[in-house]
Order: structure tokens, then C-alpha cells, then sequence
């Protein structure tokens, strides 16, 4: 259970630095709109997190019930 925590904070936590760093380039570059770009935070954000999940999930299918289970106890505690 430990595991499954750690794996899902590391993940959040990435897509926030993604998300701040995408936010800040944004800000940073020349042009007219300096703004949070979605495409990026969406390719190099969301996509890497998710990514290593479905394939872990494709390969051991017993193992999406365990993490499903363990993701509801990881809002109850």
C-alpha cells in the first residue's frame, strides 16, 4: 500500500512541476498571448504519468482491482 501512495504522489507531483514550469515558460517567452500552454503541460505533463499505468495495467490486469482498492482507501485515511 505504501508503494501505491508513493507511485501516485510522484505522479501528482510531476504533473504540477510540469504544470509550473509550463506556466512560467509561458510567461517568459516573447510574443502576444503569455499564458499557460496546455499543449505542453498536456504532452509533457499528463501523458508520462499516464503512460507507465496502462501498460502496467495491460500486462497484470489483477493488479488494476488491487490499485483500484488502494486508491479509494488512499482518500478514506
Amino acid at each position: 500500500m505504501n508503494k501505491n501512495k508513493i507511485c501516485l504522489t510522484v505522479s501528482v507531483a510531476w504533473i504540477i512541476s510540469i504544470g509550473y514550469l509550463t506556466w512560467f515558460n509561458g510567461l517568459k517567452k516573447q510574443g502576444t498571448y503569455l499564458g499557460f500552454n496546455w499543449e505542453e503541460w498536456f504532452w509533457f505533463g499528463i501523458l508520462p504519468v499516464i503512460v507507465p499505468y496502462l501498460i502496467y495495467f495491460i500486462w497484470k490486469p489483477e493488479s488494476f482491482k488491487n490499485f483500484i482498492s488502494c486508491f479509494k482507501s488512499f482518500f478514506k485515511s
